[in-house]
């Protein structure tokens, strides 16, 4: 009987072990989180980006240069696809067809640049906000947020 028992418990315990490693694989892969500031972005999968950490370091950037975009980020953006889309390999899309979702998508697989991708990041963070408040999308205002992201991410 005490050998059921240890078979049983190594059983148990291999089953937690594996629950914390697919757990902290969808978390360093598929989520953004900070708790502090409770900003929680869900990050798809993608077959262009093999690791989200660019877009995870770009949202970084993002809160240290420029405070105010990333609050706004993370009020108006849930979800993240990181798949080609109309923006094509340095751009992004803002589609909101389902408002609830607050869904952007962010092609920047080929950016080497941080700074870059928060531009991108915050341009379509403006066009889901535009689309949220049911105004018209209009690609000054974004154009002008993405300018003013590089230029503090360039001097910071």
């Amino acid at each position: 009987m005490v050998e059921l028992s240890k078979e049983f418990m190594r059983k148990i315990i291999k089953i937690i072990v594996t629950i914390l490693i697919i757990g902290a694989v969808g978390y360093r892969y598929f989520y953004y989180v900070d708790f502090k500031n409770k900003c929680y972005i869900k990050i798809k999968p993608s077959i262009l980006e093999f690791s989200s950490q660019n877009i995870k370091q770009a949202i970084k950037v993002l809160k240290l240069a420029v405070p105010e975009e990333y609050q706004k980020l993370c009020g108006h953006v849930n979800v993240i696809n990181p798949n080609f889309a109309c923006g094509g390999f340095g751009g992004g899309c803002y589609y909101g067809e389902n408002l609830e979702k607050k869904e952007i998508d962010i092609s920047t697989a080929n950016s080497g640049y941080l700074g870059w991708t928060a531009a991108v990041i915050a341009h379509e963070a403006c066009h889901a906000i535009q689309g949220q408040e049911k105004r018209a999308m209009s690609e000054s205002e974004c154009d002008k947020i993405g300018n003013e992201i590089l230029k503090k991410v360039i001097s910071y």
